[in-house]
């Protein structure tokens, strides 16, 4: 009986490890020096410091980016891409805003920065209804909006992380008049702000497809596996 409650509580004290542990990386990640921001290599070394693994390096970059860079809703708003403000070419460091393929490179160039291989930004669809899925899986005729997100593979295990997913936030345009000034303007006042987000959506990092078809209705699907 003893020795039932004794690995009892030592299955309990082991899980505990392991949350303090997740917690620990979140806290650097959310308290992360404003001055480390700026700089990608400064920034990654600073994350990745208490890191034992290669994974907790990506949750622990995963986590910087979500909570600290915005989607920019200038570019690409409601389903339609903004022609006028797409073209110009932001700092998301800088601005602390992006969109999908700027959330993805950043995380493919600070994995690499970690030292982590296996580590790339892979370009598709996302489908979001499962009728869309039944009707275009597999299929030629997909939705014309891209998304780009990334694929990593530790140990010969393969998941995905969208950071773009992950964030919570949005530099948004108060109206449909989206001048490309005040467009500058926004993400300038944007990263003045250094703010941090807490709302990350944590099912983002580290998931397969049919995990995310079961917990989410929606379904990641890269460009090589349309026909």
């Amino acid at each position: 009986m003893y020795k039932f409650v004794f690995y009892i509580l030592l299955f309990i004290n082991c899980i505990c490890q392991v949350q303090a542990s997740d917690n620990q990386l979140k806290r650097r990640a959310f308290n992360a020096p404003d001055n480390v921001g700026t700089n990608t290599h400064s920034l990654t070394k600073y994350l990745i410091q208490p890191c034992t693994n290669d994974y907790e390096k990506l949750y622990v970059i995963a986590y910087w980016i979500a909570s600290h860079i915005s989607y920019d809703e200038y570019k690409y708003r409601n389903g339609k891409v903004d022609k006028k403000n797409f073209n110009y070419k932001g700092n998301i460091l800088k601005e602390k805003a992006g969109i999908c393929t700027d959330f993805a490179q950043l995380f493919s160039d600070m994995a690499n920065i970690a030292n982590v291989r296996n580590v790339k930004t892979v370009h598709g669809f996302v489908l979001e209804k499962q009728t869309l899925m039944k009707k275009l899986y597999y299929h030629k005729d997909m939705p014309k909006v891209a998304h780009a997100w990334n694929q990593a593979e530790i140990d010969g295990r393969r998941f995905y992380i969208d950071t773009t997913f992950m964030a919570g936030n949005r530099v948004s345009p108060k109206s449909n008049f989206a001048t490309n000034l005040k467009h500058r303007l926004d993400l300038k006042k944007n990263g003045r702000q250094n703010q941090v987000y807490t709302n990350v959506n944590e099912d983002y990092f580290d998931f397969i497809p049919k995990q995310e078809i079961k917990k989410h209705h929606t379904l990641h699907l890269q460009d090589k596996f349309i026909k």
